[in-house]
């Protein structure tokens, strides 16, 4: 694969799972996949695709808006905000109705055409105080500390 290849491999496993309204698609993975999202334990492709198929349940309109991508031969890192409204439950969080935008990055390695890891962290404090379950971010300093 060339790197604009790796490149463009980015954005189109993202846009794929807005499309298919849940994890990765089988044939973007490669075998041996394992996706580790945030502090959650690495998953297996399966898993990835419960752990997805739980946000777009809850919040169905949910996608990806890419804003960066950068490159390298065999990974590729994709900067993106999840965008959605809140119409099912989510964490033992009844829906609320809010709409939330999350910024996320995640690195994913590629091998022979297929992503073999995904490696991805998102603001999930700010989710959680955008859909109102969590305490607001305390109010920034007016003064320096000494």
């Amino acid at each position: 694969m060339s790197i604009h290849e790796v490149k463009a491999l980015g954005p189109f496993f993202f846009a794929e799972q807005d499309r298919l309204r849940g994890g990765p698609a089988n044939e973007l993975c490669a075998p041996e996949y394992t996706a580790q999202i945030g502090a959650n334990p690495p998953m297996p492709l399966a898993g990835h695709q419960q752990f997805a198929a739980m946000f777009y349940a809850a919040f169905p309109d949910i996608h990806h808006v890419i804003e960066e991508t950068v490159a390298e031969p065999d990974r590729v890192a994709v900067r993106f905000t999840l965008h959605g409204t809140h119409t099912g439950d989510f964490m033992g969080l009844p829906a609320t109705g809010r709409t939330v935008a999350v910024p996320a990055i995640a690195i994913l390695r590629v091998a022979a055409g297929k992503v073999t890891e995904l490696h991805a962290v998102f603001d999930q404090a700010g989710m959680m105080r955008q859909l109102g379950g969590a305490p607001p971010a305390p109010a920034e300093a007016t003064t320096r500390p000494r």
